[in-house]
């Protein structure tokens, strides 16, 4: 009797949320982001507005839309890291400030080949 194969793993895009009031260091914190992963940043109604400012390297930012938004207090802003983002530490800062994290994205698992 042959054994049953595998099944093949979901394809399901992760979603990080941080405070965008408060967050440092890296995003996420442990292991890293990859194309499709979603971040969440959020404010709370007593929070102030603030600003994201993404930096890019070698000419690349992480994000597929806005990598610079404002979110006003009691919202948020989702952003979705680009599947052709090259795998590296992307800083970010708050408000104008200088970088307070990074934004880190690595590479998809390998495709197994046949």
């Amino acid at each position: 009797m042959a054994a049953n194969p595998s099944p093949r793993p979901r394809a399901e895009t992760a979603t990080f949320t941080v405070d965008a009031a408060t967050v440092t260091g890296n995003i996420p914190s442990t292991g890293w982001a990859v194309g499709n992963n979603t971040i969440e940043w959020e404010l709370t109604s007593t929070e102030p507005a603030t600003s994201i400012q993404v930096s890019a390297v070698n000419g690349y930012y992480p994000f597929t839309g806005a990598n610079s938004f404002n979110i006003p207090a009691g919202l948020s802003h989702t952003s979705t890291v680009d599947p052709s983002a090259p795998a590296t530490s992307y800083p970010f800062g708050r408000n104008g400030g200088a970088a307070i994290g990074h934004i880190v994205v690595g590479q998809g698992m390998p495709k197994r080949g046949r």
